[in-house]
């Protein structure tokens, strides 16, 4: 429609400028933008792969933030609410998953897997793997005492070499000494593991070496242990360490009942923190 102005030019007046109100002029659809479509796929696979240890937990992270930013983009906060939500429970799926594998390497003795060999010891008392090339000669009165001696014989050449021999010096072990409840009682009367590693600081400790962390607590199949570092008096020994625990339950050695156990290691090759390790995590009171 043309009408004309007051010059006589015509000119084109609009639906809507000659009927204002009546025929409203529609907004152009808005368009999601690429990080909100981006947040509800990185959800969606968050959500899918949620148990997936590492894997789950990375595409949830990347999911909350990507929802965060699409929450305050125009059009995006569906697809974002969505990809949000999905990331949340993919992280807590993930955690979940997670905390419950590590329980379960924990229990299965997973340290075990470290040590290229080893060899199982089992006392009336307890059990664990100690280091397959330490060989173990006590007899079975020992044994039954709750007492363990792997001991590494061989000889070193000229340039410090070990050679597992079987025969010559002992160059390492690792040695479980029960102590009886009666001595434990007179060291410690509170019964504390803390105030025994105190009392074996003043008295024990120092005649092995010099203490560099006294306190690092440990678990022996679930029981509260300590761990104590030392730098021995051996040219020659690489790590040397003791391990202290109360029993859950009071065992009988030589005749006398024992509750407290003394485990000490002395290896002399690098591979002391495995050996510890195989120790601490297959662990079993019996």
């Amino acid at each position: 429609m043309t009408i004309d102005s007051p010059q006589g030019q015509p000119q084109t007046a609009g639906l809507a400028e000659q009927f204002p109100g009546q025929f409203p002029v529609p907004s152009p659809p808005r368009r999601r933008g690429g990080i909100v479509l981006a947040a509800l796929i990185v959800g969606i696979s968050a959500f899918v792969t949620g148990w997936i240890p590492i894997l789950g937990l990375l595409l949830g992270i990347a999911g909350i933030i990507l929802g965060i930013v699409a929450l305050r983009r125009p059009g995006g906060k569906s697809f974002g609410l969505a990809g949000l939500i999905g990331s949340s429970l993919a992280v807590v799926a993930n955690v979940l998953v997670t905390a419950v594998i590590v329980v379960a390497l924990v229990k299965s003795g997973i340290g075990t897997a470290v040590l290229t060999d080893a060899q199982p010891v089992i006392t009336p008392c307890y059990s664990f793997n100690g280091p397959g090339d330490y060989l173990n000669n006590q007899s079975a009165e020992k044994t039954e005492g709750c007492i363990t001696s792997l001991e590494l014989w061989g000889e070193r050449d000229a340039d410090g070499v070990i050679h597992k021999t079987g025969v010559g010096s002992i160059l390492g072990s690792v040695l479980v000494e029960p102590v009886s409840v009666a001595s434990t009682d007179e060291w410690a009367p509170s019964g504390s593991l803390d105030d025994m590693v105190e009392f074996l600081n003043q008295s024990y400790f120092p005649e092995a070496g010099e203490v560099t962390s006294l306190k690092e607590a440990v678990t022996l199949d679930g029981v509260d242990a300590n761990l104590t570092r030392l730098i021995s008096t051996a040219e020659n020994t690489r790590t040397k360490a003791f391990l202290t625990v109360f029993a859950p339950d009071t065992y009988q050695s030589a005749d006398e009942p024992v509750k407290f156990f003394v485990v000490s290691f002395v290896i002399p090759e690098d591979n002391g923190e495995e050996i510890i390790a195989a120790a601490v995590d297959s662990w079993r009171w019996r």
